[in-house]
């Protein structure tokens, strides 16, 4: 599993190494609690799919959890909970990220898988929920949906080509829909693409959860229309 330390820091190699180190064991901990939840509620989020990565699609972890109370307190502050907006999972695998998205006031979630096998785990998860939940088998480099949606969560499902055809999938779809665009991207290997692409960071979480967000300068007024429920 690759992971994600600023550019703008320079840390010693010892450190460096102590770092991933804690990362990794932190995160394998976690799964610990994910694993009861699974039991308790017949659900199949947690345990690693250590399967070939498939043209460029990397084998598949759970997103870690440390992350989502401070996502959810910038969704909160800045989204209206959410309210007005629709986020799309990118590279969902089992669901957990749309399980907690749902949870807030998000007008529509959604999420994409290019695993078969994922995607009917994902169903399985998520058929309990309440609310408007769609999970889709496709590729990132072609789905033909991101329109829909104004909030985007990676957790580095796939190699740079690949987001950087994503990223301008989404961005081409602003000349028929202009909107803000918030991404939230865990453990961001390549977040400097999107930066390349115009993106800009807004903030970071901890456990390595980057906010970047793109205004095209006509989003402002959609937005707020969207929020009070004037346009869908």
């Amino acid at each position: 599993m690759s992971t994600y330390i600023r550019k703008d820091i320079k840390i010693r190699p010892d450190l460096k190494r102590l770092m991933n180190l804690l990362y990794t064991l932190t995160y394998f901990i976690w799964l610990i609690p994910l694993r009861l939840y699974d039991i308790l509620h017949g659900t199949e989020f947690a345990g690693i799919e250590k399967t070939a990565d498939k043209d460029g699609h990397f084998e598949y972890y759970p997103s870690p959890a440390f992350s989502f109370p401070f996502l959810k307190r910038y969704i909160r502050r800045h989204m209206h909970k959410g309210k007005g907006h629709s986020v799309l999972d990118i590279g969902c695998g089992k669901g957990l990220v749309m399980l907690f998205f749902n949870r807030l006031s998000f007008d529509r979630v959604s999420g994409i898988e290019y695993d078969e096998k994922l995607c009917r785990l994902a169903e399985k998860n998520l058929k309990n929920t309440s609310g408007l939940v769609n999970v889709y088998q496709a590729d990132a480099a072609d789905f033909s949906g991101y329109k829909d949606y104004d909030t985007f969560y990676l957790y580095n499902p796939f190699d740079e080509t690949i987001l950087e055809k994503c990223t301008e999938q989404i961005m081409t779809t602003l000349h028929a829909c202009p909107r803000k665009l918030t991404v939230f991207y865990c453990n961001p290997v390549f977040g400097d693409l999107l930066e390349r692409k115009g993106f800009r960071e807004e903030g970071h979480f901890y456990y390595k959860t980057r906010v970047y967000v793109y205004d095209s300068g006509l989003s402002g007024s959609v937005a707020k229309k969207r929020q009070q429920g004037e346009i869908r």
